[in-house]
C-alpha cells in the first residue's frame, strides 16, 4: 500500500479502489436542526455587511451629495421678511379678581384671532397688490437650471445676450420694471417677450398670440387685438440689445390668494395678542415692500373702523344743533316781546314750582328724544334699548300732561309767561348738551387711537433662508448612507447568501468545510491590470504568501490526509452556479499541490465557459475536445509544465452537444491514462445548476467537492447541488468555502482534517 507522502502511488492499488467513505455529505431532506442556542441579533453579520458593502454604500452617498451639492449651488434663494402686532384688550382697567384670573386660563382671545383673519383678509391684500402691481410678473430670460445662479456672480454687471449668439438669455444684472400692463382676460397667465433693442427701444411678442410690436421705453402703448385691448408701459430697460425678458400678466384673484396662501400669521405665546406675520420669497425688495404695504393697510382699515361709529355721531348732531339754535332764539324773541308787552310779573311760589317741574320734565323728554336719535342711527325701533326709551318718553309725557293741566289753573298771563319761560329753559339746555356732545366726538375721531400698533416694520431681509446648503449638504450624506445600507441590507435579504462556514455546516448537518478561503485583496489589484483577453495572473506564483493562498495549503493537507481513501487520484471541482470563484481556486490549487512536489495535471473541462487557459498563456483550440473525439492525440493537447510540476489541457474547441459529449468512451480511457501518470489530477467543471457535464465527470472522479461562495451562494443552491450528485449516485466529498471577508468581527478559522470525513476546528 501506498502512503500519503508517496510521490508516485501507484493509481490502480487497493487503497484507491476503497468505498467512499461513509461521512461523506449525503443528502438529507429533512429541515436542518435549530441550534442550541441562537443569537439574538447577528451584530457581526450586519458589520459585516457594511464592510462587504462599502464601495456600494460610498458610491451611493457620493452621488447623492455631488447633486444635492449642485443643486444647493443652483438654487434660487429665499428670503423671508416678518412684521409683528400688538393687539391690546379693550378694556385694559377692568378689575381683576380671583374668579376672573381663574376664567382667563380658560378663555381665547377673539381679538387676536379676528386680527389674525383681517390680516389675510382680501380687504387688506387686494389693496396692497394693487398698490404694488403685483399682478405684473417681470423677470430675465434666464438659461435653464444654472442660469439664475451664473448672473448672480456676475455682480449686477450687464451681460452679452444668449448662448453661442443665440436664445437672448441673460447672465448678469439686467433689469426691467414695467409700470403697466394689461390684457384681455383670455391672455391672463401667459408668458409674453420683451427684447431689448438699440435706441432705446423694445419689442413685445409671445404669449401664443400673433401679436408684435416694436416700441419705446417710457411711453404708454395700446394695441387692439381680436380678443380686446393690449395695454403695456415699460419705464425702464436696462440691458444690452437681444436680451429678453418673460412678462406675464397674472389673475388679480390668483395674486391675492397666492399671497394669501403665502402669508404665515401665528400669535406669540398663549394669549399674548403678539401676531407675527411671515413671508418668503426669491426677491428681498418685493416681499419687503408688499409686507410693509399689507400692514399700512391694515392699520389703515383698524383706525377707520374704529373712527367709524363717532363719525356718524357727530354727521347727525351737525345736522340737528343749527335746527335747536334757531328754535332757541326764536323762543327767547318772543319771551322778550311778551315782557316788554305786559311788563315783569312776579310770580308765586305754586306757579315757580310748577314751572321748575315742567322744564324738568320736558328737559327729560328732549334727552330721551337725543338719546333715541343717537340710538336709532345704530339700533332700529324694535330693539329693547329703543324700546325703553319710548317707554320713558311716554312716562315723561303723562307727566307733562299732568303740569300743564296743573298750570292750566293759573291766570292766562302766567301761563303764557311760563310757558316762554319753559321754553326758553329746555331750548337752552338741549342746545348746550348737544353742543358739548358734538365736541366730545370731534376729539374723539381726531384722538381716537386704534387697540393694535405695529411693534416691529418689516425690513428687507439681507440673507435668503434658503437653499441651507451646509444642511441640505449634511442631510445628503446623511440619506446617502440610509439608502446605501438599505440597499446593501436588501441585496443580502434577496440574495440570500451564506456568510458563514458554519450555517453550511449547520445546514448539511456535517463537519463539511475543508477550508475556508479568504478575500484576497491583491488578486483585486491584479485583476485590475489585466487588459482585454490578457494572460490572467496566478496569484500562487507571484504572491504565495498571500492569506488566500494559505488557506489553500490547508486544504492540501487535508486532501492529502484523505486521498488514500479515494477510489483515484482524479478530484473534480464544481460550484451550484457561475460567479463563486471556481476557477481561481481551481488553478491556484493546482499551483499549490505543484509547489510540494506532486505532478499535477489540471483539466479545464468547463465546455461553457472555461478560461483557465488564459492563466497560462496559452491558446484554447488544441484541448480536451479534440483528444475526446480522437483526432489529436493525448500528448499533443498537455501543455507540459505550465508551471513546474504542472502540466495543463485545455478546453478545445466547443463541441456542440457538450453534456453528451462527456459520455464518449474516449473519454474514460483518458481518464485512466492520465490518473496513472500523475499524481494529482483536478478537473474544473462548469456550474452544477446550469449543465449536467459535472455529473457525467463526477462518476469518474475519486472525490468531487464543492465550491460556495460568502454572501453568493444561497442555502438552496448548496442543498439543491447535494441532492443532484446524490441522483446521480455522487456524494460529495467536502465544501470550500470562498471569498471571506475578515475585514470586522471575524477571526480567521482554519478548518483542518481530522479522521476520515470529520472536520475539526482550529482557531
Amino acid at each position: 500500500m501506498t502512503t500519503p507522502h508517496d510521490p508516485h502511488p501507484h493509481p490502480l492499488s487497493p487503497v484507491y479502489h476503497s468505498p467512499p467513505p461513509v461521512l461523506s455529505v449525503p443528502f438529507d431532506p429533512r429541515p436542518p436542526e435549530a441550534p442550541a442556542e441562537e443569537p439574538g441579533v447577528d451584530l457581526k453579520g450586519y458589520l459585516n455587511t457594511l464592510y462587504d458593502s462599502r464601495w456600494l454604500i460610498g458610491s451611493i452617498t457620493a452621488f447623492i451629495t455631488v447633486v444635492a451639492v449642485l443643486y444647493a449651488l443652483v438654487a434660487k434663494p429665499v428670503y423671508e421678511a416678518n412684521l409683528m402686532i400688538h393687539v391690546e384688550e379693550e378694556s385694559p382697567t377692568a378689575s381683576k379678581n380671583i374668579l376672573s384670573e381663574a376664567s382667563s386660563l380658560f378663555e381665547t382671545k377673539k381679538a387676536a384671532i379676528a386680527e389674525m383673519e383681517l390680516l389675510r383678509s382680501r380687504m387688506v391684500v387686494s389693496r396692497a397688490v394693487d398698490n404694488l402691481q403685483l399682478y405684473v410678473q417681470v423677470q430675465p430670460k434666464y438659461f435653464p437650471v444654472a442660469g439664475s445662479w451664473i448672473a448672480n456672480q456676475n455682480s449686477g454687471a450687464l451681460s452679452r445676450p444668449g448662448l453661442f449668439g443665440h436664445g437672448g438669455f441673460v447672465w448678469g444684472g439686467e433689469k426691467a420694471v414695467v409700470s403697466v400692463f394689461e390684457v384681455p382676460d383670455s391672455w391672463l397667465n401667459r408668458e409674453f417677450i420683451i427684447t431689448a433693442r438699440p435706441g432705446n427701444r423694445y419689442r413685445f411678442s409671445g404669449g401664443g398670440q400673433r401679436i408684435a410690436f416694436d416700441a419705446t421705453v417710457g411711453h404708454r402703448y395700446r394695441v387692439r387685438t381680436p380678443d380686446g385691448l393690449v395695454e403695456i408701459k415699460v419705464d425702464r430697460l436696462h440691458a444690452n440689445p437681444g436680451a429678453r425678458f418673460r412678462i406675464k400678466r397674472n389673475s388679480r384673484l390668483g395674486t391675492i390668494q397666492a399671497i394669501q396662501n403665502a402669508m404665515v400669521i401665528t400669535e406669540q405665546g398663549k394669549q399674548s395678542g403678539v401676531i407675527e406675520v411671515k413671508l418668503q420669497g426669491e426677491n428681498a425688495e418685493r416681499i419687503n415692500a408688499l409686507l410693509s404695504e399689507i400692514g399700512r393697510e391694515y392699520m389703515r382699515q383698524n383706525l377707520a373702523r374704529k373712527t367709524e361709529e363717532a363719525e356718524k355721531s357727530l354727521a347727525f348732531l351737525n345736522q340737528q344743533l343749527p335746527i335747536l339754535k334757531r328754535q332757541l332764539e326764536q323762543s327767547e324773541d318772543r319771551y322778550n316781546q311778551f315782557r316788554n308787552a305786559h311788563g315783569t310779573v312776579d310770580l308765586r311760589e305754586e306757579a315757580r314750582m310748577s314751572l321748575t317741574q315742567a322744564a324738568a320734565a320736558r328737559t327729560r323728554r328732549m334727552e330721551l328724544v337725543q338719546k333715541k336719535a343717537e340710538l336709532l342711527s345704530r339700533f332700529t325701533e324694535d330693539h329693547p334699548v329703543v324700546a325703553a326709551i319710548n317707554r320713558q318718553r311716554r312716562e315723561v309725557d303723562e307727566e307733562i300732561e299732568a303740569i300743564d293741566t296743573r298750570i292750566r289753573k293759573l291766570p292766562v298771563m302766567e301761563q303764557d309767561e311760563a310757558r316762554l319761560t319753559r321754553d326758553i329753559k329746555v331750548k337752552t339746555d338741549l342746545y348746550t348738551a348737544l353742543s358739548n356732545t358734538a365736541q366730545q366726538l370731534r376729539l374723539i375721531s381726531v384722538g381716537r387711537v386704534s387697540n393694535v400698533r405695529l411693534v416691529d416694520a418689516p425690513m428687507a431681509p439681507e440673507r435668503p433662508i434658503k437653499p441651507n446648503r451646509p444642511l441640505i449638504v449634511a442631510l445628503a450624506v446623511i440619506t446617502g448612507l440610509f439608502l446605501g445600507t438599505l440597499i446593501a441590507f436588501t441585496r443580502k435579504a434577496m440574495r440570500g447568501g451564506i456568510d458563514d462556514p458554519a450555517k453550511v455546516e449547520r445546514l448539511l448537518r456535517a463537519k463539511v468545510v475543508y477550508a475556508s478561503i479568504p478575500h484576497s485583496v491583491n488578486e483585486d489589484k491584479l485583476m485590475r491590470k489585466v487588459r482585454g483577453d490578457g494572460v490572467l495572473p496566478l496569484l500562487a506564483q507571484i504572491l504565495p504568501e498571500d492569506p488566500a493562498v494559505e488557506s489553500l495549503r490547508s486544504f492540501r493537507a487535508a486532501l492529502q490526509f484523505s486521498m488514500p481513501h479515494f477510489r483515484n487520484n482524479i478530484v473534480m471541482f464544481a460550484g451550484p452556479t457561475r460567479g463563486v470563484g471556481k476557477s481561481f481556486v481551481t488553478v491556484n490549487f493546482a499551483a499549490v499541490m505543484a509547489a510540494s512536489g506532486k505532478r499535477v495535471l489540471l483539466i479545464d473541462a468547463d465546455f461553457r465557459s472555461g478560461r483557465l487557459h488564459r492563466y497560462f498563456g496559452v491558446a484554447r483550440d488544441n484541448g480536451l475536445s479534440k483528444a475526446i473525439n480522437g483526432s489529436t492525440p493525448l500528448d499533443d493537447i498537455i501543455h507540459h509544465n505550465v508551471i513546474d510540476n504542472l502540466d495543463f489541457i485545455p478546453t478545445g474547441s466547443m463541441p456542440p452537444n457538450r453534456s453528451d459529449f462527456l459520455l464518449h468512451a474516449n473519454f474514460s480511457s483518458l481518464l485512466e491514462t492520465m490518473s496513472a501518470n500523475y499524481d494529482l489530477v483536478l478537473i474544473d467543471m462548469a456550474p452544477l445548476l446550469l449543465a449536467a457535464d459535472a455529473l457525467v465527470v463526477g462518476a469518474r472522479a475519486g472525490a468531487v467537492f464543492l465550491l460556495a461562495r460568502a454572501r453568493v451562494t444561497t442555502d438552496a443552491e448548496i442543498t439543491e447541488s447535494v441532492k443532484r450528485l446524490n441522483h446521480a449516485g455522487l456524494s460529495p466529498q467536502g465544501v470550500l468555502f470562498n471569498n471571506i471577508t475578515y475585514g470586522i468581527g471575524r477571526s480567521h478559522t482554519q478548518f483542518q482534517a481530522g479522521p476520515i470525513g470529520q472536520l475539526k476546528y482550529a482557531e
